[in-house]
């Protein structure tokens, strides 16, 4: 088969993969089987973790945000397993320059975990109206180590001195992102090993690539984060955001 069409068609298979996934609204779907409840209908209207919390409770809210997260998670893990163990692997390869562009595979990977944040913002099964693509960056976020250090840090200290989960969302995508680049230009121009950053499960080369396309998807969705969260911006300039009261 010919290796540009093999290409194509794998970038397409990514982006519907992570959009389908994406579009799961775990909040709604959870309200509506176990509360007979859909939280669009209240609280803020959002179909989110944050609100799927508020108006089901925190315990609800968690678990809604961590599967929220296990999407953007595991389409990236499912493209990359299929593009690094199976045949497939070896089509993806190229002598070009510079160095970013000979193996597209990260690049696949990354576009699915895209995808699912722009399924989760606009979910085919809840005629494109959903959540705001928190949970989805912090689960890409957290597949680096470094980077998910940095946005859980980042997110929890605004959370604390400033009480909104909005400006906390829109702080640490801005932080993840700056983190995303650093750690690519400090491994892509000196000997500093990538393994350091990453989660490699002792699978050396063969282990998922956090460099320049895990920088770009990094930055596309907080960008998207910080959009989708442009009434709250407004809110903030107002004095208008809600707080949260549970954190001393």
């Amino acid at each position: 088969m010919n290796i540009y069409l093999v290409n194509i068609l794998t970038a397409l298979a990514a982006i519907i993969l992570g959009y389908f996934v994406g579009s799961i609204s775990n909040g709604v779907w959870i309200g509506k089987v176990f509360f007979h409840k859909d939280i669009r209908k209240e609280g803020s209207g959002n179909s989110g973790g944050t609100n799927a919390g508020r108006v089901l409770g925190k315990k609800v809210g968690f678990i809604v945000i961590v599967l929220d997260m296990l999407k953007s998670i595991g389409v990236v893990y499912i493209v990359w397993a299929i593009l690094t163990f199976t045949p497939l692997h070896s089509y993806y390869e190229f002598a070009s320059n510079p160095k970013i562009f000979q193996d597209l595979k990260p690049l696949y990977y990354w576009l699915a975990g895209l995808a699912a944040a722009i399924g989760h913002c606009w979910p085919i099964y809840l005629h494109f109206k959903g959540g705001k693509a928190a949970a989805t960056l912090m689960g890409i976020a957290t597949m680096s180590s470094w980077v998910g250090l940095v946005c859980g840090l980042a997110y929890f200290a605004t959370l604390k001195f400033k009480k909104m989960v909005s400006l906390s969302s829109i702080i640490s995508g801005v932080v993840q992102s700056t983190a995303a680049w650093v750690i690519f230009f400090v491994t892509a121009f000196t000997d500093v090993p990538l393994s350091i950053f990453s989660w490699t499960f002792g699978l050396g080369d063969q282990a998922l690539v956090w460099g320049f396309w895990y920088a770009i998807v990094i930055t596309l969705i907080s960008a998207l984060l910080i959009w989708r969260h442009s009434s709250n911006i407004k809110r903030m300039k107002e004095g208008k955001e809600s707080k949260i009261t549970w954190m001393k």
